[in-house]
């Protein structure tokens, strides 16, 4: 089985956090060049080392920068290009950062041949079902990708809950709900004495301790 479009199919899907949408010519969405930056790094490793680009050549034409960029991934004798960047310099006022536009505009057109957020160039982006699948997508990542919270972050969730609660729901939460009471079981026991404590003042009255033998599964 060819492994021709294996980065393609590794890069080729963008995340709707790094795109926004531009009025000018019609209008068409675009990608925040420093996340293409972190997405090559993911896919080849650090700049310099797993893969980078050269700047061949910075011209100026009737009031634009034009940058000349060759890039290389994996072995520095795997390149391609020159492309073309464009950048206007000299329009109504002077753009100093012209030259770094255009070199950026090249790398972005260097890595697109490559398939970095590829849906966007494929016109995929225009389908604003396309979009929200994206969002969904995106969102599940981040939720199955999420760091298990530490203790302290647990105490904090549970103790902001415990200030905010009735006493009457507090009590029913602290003594019937079985994903509350595993919470505040899983915790060190000065946490859980902590966290008893505060709610025994909403309550204003005594509750059980909660304990990890009791609660355990």
């Amino acid at each position: 089985m060819s492994d021709n479009m294996k980065i393609w199919d590794a890069v080729g899907k963008t995340n709707p956090k790094h795109t926004k949408h531009v009025s000018q010519r019609g209008g068409f969405t675009s990608v925040n060049a420093h996340s293409q930056i972190m997405e090559a790094t993911r896919q080849f490793g650090p700049i310099g080392e797993g893969w980078g680009y050269t700047t061949e050549s910075i011209e100026i034409h009737n009031g634009f920068v034009v940058a000349l960029v060759t890039l290389w991934h994996g072995s520095r004798d795997n390149v391609f290009g020159p492309m073309p960047g464009c950048a206007e310099m000299f329009g109504k006022r002077s753009d100093s950062d012209a030259p770094k536009k255009a070199t950026t505009d090249a790398i972005t057109k260097l890595l697109s041949q490559l398939g970095f957020n590829a849906d966007i160039f494929l016109g995929m982006w225009d389908d604003n079902k396309y979009v929200q699948q994206r969002e969904r997508e995106v969102a599940k990542e981040e939720r199955d990708n999420a760091p298990e919270p530490t203790p302290a972050e647990t105490r904090d969730k549970l103790k902001k809950k415990i200030q905010t609660s009735s006493a009457d729901g507090l009590k029913n939460a602290w003594n019937t709900n079985a994903e509350f009471r595993a919470k505040v079981a899983a915790l060190p026991p000065a946490m859980r004495y902590e966290l008893r404590t505060a709610a025994m003042g909403v309550v204003g009255g005594d509750l059980p301790e909660i304990n990890p033998e009791v609660e355990a599964p």
